[in-house]
């Protein structure tokens, strides 16, 4: 049973065109759904967001998010972009395994990829970045990347506990963690 019943439809015409860009046909998310159920909670989740492209490649998004989610026990916010971005994204099932349980060591990441992973754990498990992980972070990434890769972290690390709070089912067809 839902802790908070989800917008039933027909939406709110604001949420619905939100909806029409953001899911570009698919029904809206469980998750979006949820907090749409208040405006204040939905105006507030979307003001900060980071549902937009951004100066990062879709790959590189992609393991900023799934190593996130993965990290803070997200199973529904991990399902869910591994479904919807993966293939795309050429992360293959060896490089999904090593983003719930490996490091930024794994053989399966290139050298702009373990940066990527140690900064994302960095501000997990140190809520910072030390100098070394700034300047690793900076050898393979803009300036605006690397902000780019914290406000990512800090955005889903943040869906992450609302997920966790709300105890959404995960959504159908999503992938699980691996094994």
């Amino acid at each position: 049973m839902a802790r908070i019943e989800p917008l039933a439809e027909p939406y709110p015409e604001p949420f619905a065109r939100a909806m029409a860009v953001l899911m570009r046909g698919a029904p809206p998310l469980k998750l979006f759904t949820t907090l749409a159920k208040h405006e204040r909670a939905w105006g507030k989740f979307t003001a900060g967001s980071m549902l937009d492209r951004g100066p990062l490649a879709l790959r590189e998004r992609e393991l900023v998010i799934d190593r996130t989610t993965a990290r803070c026990g997200c199973e529904y916010e991990y399902g869910v972009h591994i479904r919807g971005f993966a293939e795309k994204a050429g992360i293959d099932e060896a490089q999904q395994r090593a983003l719930v349980h490996g490091s930024a060591a794994d053989p399966v990441w290139a050298a702009r990829e373990a940066a990527l992973i140690a900064g994302v754990d960095a501000l997990l498990d140190e809520k910072r970045l030390s100098d070394a992980h700034w300047a690793d972070l900076r050898a393979h990434f803009s300036e605006e990347e690397v902000l780019e890769i914290v406000q990512l972290t800090a955005f889903y690390h943040g869906v992450s506990l609302i997920c966790g709070a709300l105890d959404l089912p995960l959504e159908d067809g999503a992938v699980r963690f691996p094994d």
